[in-house]
């Protein structure tokens, strides 16, 4: 129904990211890498506060619609913001503006489904041979 992250120090959490893809109403401490992930797309309670974040579960347990909605946006937020696929085409793009390069055409097409290359042949290895 909530998934709850009321750590006081924390960095980019992929428990976070997992709970928001699978629709989950998120509600964090309001860390600085918490709430730029759940701005708009959760709920966040002030670090250290055992009475605001007991408010805040108070409230969503009272409206499912809150949850609902949020764990909707939350959804949404990570389908369209944190693919590996997009993640590593802008991390490719930031290296390229960093060196005061363009990103060549071919590599800024890349697939956005799984990037597989084409089937082969399993190779059996002989480990009696290895030297």
């Amino acid at each position: 129904m909530i998934f709850v992250l009321p750590s006081d120090m924390e960095g980019l959490s992929l428990a976070l990211l997992d709970a928001m893809g699978a629709g989950l109403c998120v509600l964090t401490s309001d860390v600085p890498e918490n709430r730029e992930v759940v701005d708009g797309a959760g709920f966040t309670f002030e670090r250290g506060n055992s009475a605001d974040l007991a408010d805040r579960l108070r409230f969503l347990i009272a409206n499912p619609s809150a949850r609902e909605a949020a764990g909707r946006i939350a959804r949404e937020r990570i389908r369209d913001q944190y693919q590996w696929a997009k993640i590593a085409v802008d991390i490719e793009k930031t290296y390229y503006a960093v060196m005061g390069r363009t990103l060549p055409e071919a590599a800024a097409k890349k697939p956005s489904a799984s990037v597989a290359g084409p089937a082969r042949e399993a190779t059996v290895v002989d480990e009696s041979q290895a030297v």
